[in-house]
């Protein structure tokens, strides 16, 4: 179910992108998303494996490498949820200062 989630999160990314709209939320959750279901489901393996699991001889070793390496090599995880939490906040805190007290003076300024 969750290999199904990944991939159509990945669908709906590049069909948004293919249609020209702007899709950086989409593609990154998309590559969150299926980053962290192909280390899930290579780990699973890993594990039903036992000790053979680690050995070079057996292919399911090379894909665990491969599905670690790629939260490593494109970016680590946190470092994925911890900015989209930041851009949140940063525009909660931009909505609360606009909607109570502040205005906006120039553009990306309030005051």
């Amino acid at each position: 179910m969750n290999i199904d989630a990944a991939r159509l999160l990945t669908y709906r990314a590049a069909a948004l992108m293919s249609k020209g709209v702007k899709c950086t939320k989409e593609a990154s959750m998309a590559k969150l998303f299926a980053s962290q279901m192909s280390n899930k489901v290579c780990f699973d393996a890993l594990q039903i494996h036992g000790g053979n699991g680690y050995v070079r001889e057996f292919p399911v070793e090379r894909y665990y490498r491969d599905a670690r390496i790629t939260e490593i090599y494109e970016g680590t995880t946190e470092s994925s949820t911890s900015s989209s939490r930041e851009r949140s906040s940063t525009r909660a805190e931009l909505r609360a200062t606009v909607a109570g007290h502040g205005r906006l003076s120039a553009p990306g300024r309030i005051s």
